[in-house]
């Protein structure tokens, strides 16, 4: 076994684990770490990946990193949730509201959802948060809820470009956001995860959940009733329980 397949070992086993990330290989260029991804992801899941994500989608967090576009990772076949769920507290998870779509086997977008993901990222070590890192721990994908998909034709578009996200925590507001605001919507999201996901031949069969970047801000994973509110796509909810102890 070569030193980078023993690092996938390390590497799925912590996430499933939710441990700690084991210490990166220096030097991993992003075509590296894209070539190694899918061998992660394998490891991680039952059965096999059940879809795509965009990640690091904000402008000014890419120029933060000196990249000029998103980046792209797998979803797990364990990671969906009911709406309603109850998930245990988990000191570094992030929450995201979100757009997912229902692709073709073609990379055509047949439905749109709601959805909220809980993203895990817990870096040993500061210097290992880099942009190849974060490609190979598929974007910190983890738990993730989506509503009931719509299909594309049915949906008026005007609608989603005005549709506001309001996340409450307890009945309080947390976080206001544009559902349009991530990858500037979710037909140019499709776009570019569809010719990315080619270029990084990552399969993309019919059915393909894509959860399509995070629309405002990812906030603390804290304990408490969740409520996402999407207007005319729906409502989602959640609760993060209170640690025992």
């Amino acid at each position: 076994m070569t030193n980078h397949q023993q690092f996938i070992v390390a590497l799925a086993d912590a996430i499933r684990a939710r441990a700690p990330l084991p210490p990166f290989p220096a030097g991993v260029t992003m075509d590296e770490a894209y070539r190694m991804l899918p061998a992660a992801a394998a490891r991680v899941c039952d059965s096999g990946t059940s879809g795509l994500k965009a990640g690091l989608t904000n402008p000014e967090l890419q120029a933060l990193f000196g990249l000029d576009e998103a980046l792209i990772g797998l979803i797990y076949d364990w990671g969906e949730c009911p709406n309603g769920v109850a998930l245990p507290f988990r000191e570094y998870a992030r929450i995201e509201c979100e757009l997912a779509v229902v692709l073709s086997a073609e990379g055509a977008l047949v439905a749109l959802a709601l959805a909220i993901e809980i993203v895990h990222l817990n870096f040993a070590a500061p210097e290992d948060f880099t942009p190849a890192n974060l490609v190979m721990s598929s974007l910190g994908a983890d738990s993730y809820i989506c509503g009931s998909p719509i299909p594309w034709g049915e949906l008026d578009q005007s609608v989603i470009r005005s549709t506001a996200i309001k996340l409450e925590r307890d009945g309080e507001l947390l976080h206001l956001a544009n559902a349009g605001d991530s990858l500037n919507g979710p037909e140019r999201a499709v776009d570019w995860c569809v010719n990315e996901a080619r270029k990084r031949s990552l399969e993309i069969a019919d059915g393909t959940t894509l959860l399509t970047g995070t629309c405002g801000d990812a906030l603390p994973g804290l304990p408490g009733d969740y409520k996402a509110d999407f207007g005319e796509l729906g409502t989602l909810r959640f609760t993060i329980e209170t640690p025992a102890g």
